[in-house]
């Protein structure tokens, strides 16, 4: 395995590590909504999902796939920490307060989003040959532990939340309350033009 790698893999078990830390101390506020404590509940199996990971990739070259797996996970892990240190470190009764702010510093990514795509990174993760036997239980706990977060209210009410844009590495387009003018592929482009007579195109 790769020093970037390797570097990036224990660096994100230690984020999440922290996260839970952080969670456990308001584990037991009410005051936060059940979305927030299943997505606190949740660090844990991702820290041992990446512990599996990280064991078991040694000796072999990852793939820039897995390479980009690893910092996607990495980048939501360490949003998921400051988030719960923000809320670990508030007074007791502006706890929910401080989230919700918290939440719209980061751009509406609620620790449940954060969480699910950590998951999801993994179980893709997962299907790299050199660990795709040995992932095969982790995976099954994590896409139960995905559905169930994905079905349950949000941590925050959405209007409070602001935007939220996740991107998977595909195309991402977001205009919310605006117009969305998308061109792909080579050629003339007209963003948003209107014709209102006959047009044609290529060479004369």
């Amino acid at each position: 395995m790769s020093v970037t790698v390797s570097n990036s893999l224990a660096d994100t078990i230690n984020a999440v590590e922290a996260a839970a830390n952080y969670y456990n101390s308001v584990k037991d506020d009410k005051s936060l909504r059940e979305a927030f404590h299943e997505a606190g509940r949740g660090q844990g199996l991702v820290r041992q999902a990446l512990q599996a990971a990280n064991s078991n990739l040694g000796g072999h070259k990852p793939t820039e796939r897995t390479a980009d797996l690893v910092e996607a996970c990495h980048a939501k892990a360490k949003l998921s920490e400051g988030i719960f240190k923000e809320v670990a470190q508030a007074p007791e009764d502006s706890r929910f307060e401080r989230y919700k702010a918290a939440v719209r510093q980061s751009r509406g990514s609620m620790v449940e989003v954060l969480t699910v795509g950590m998951m999801k990174d993994m179980c893709e993760l997962a299907e790299d040959d050199a660990i795709k036997v040995v992932m095969e239980d982790r995976v099954m706990e994590l896409r139960d532990a995905m559905a169930k977060l994905s079905k349950m209210e949000p941590s925050v009410p959405t209007e409070e939340a602001g935007h939220n844009f996740t991107n998977w590495g595909r195309d991402q387009i977001n205009a919310p309350g605006g117009t969305v003018n998308r061109s792909e592929g080579s050629g003339n482009h007209f963003p948003g033009a209107t014709f209102s007579g006959s047009v044609s195109f290529g060479k004369n």
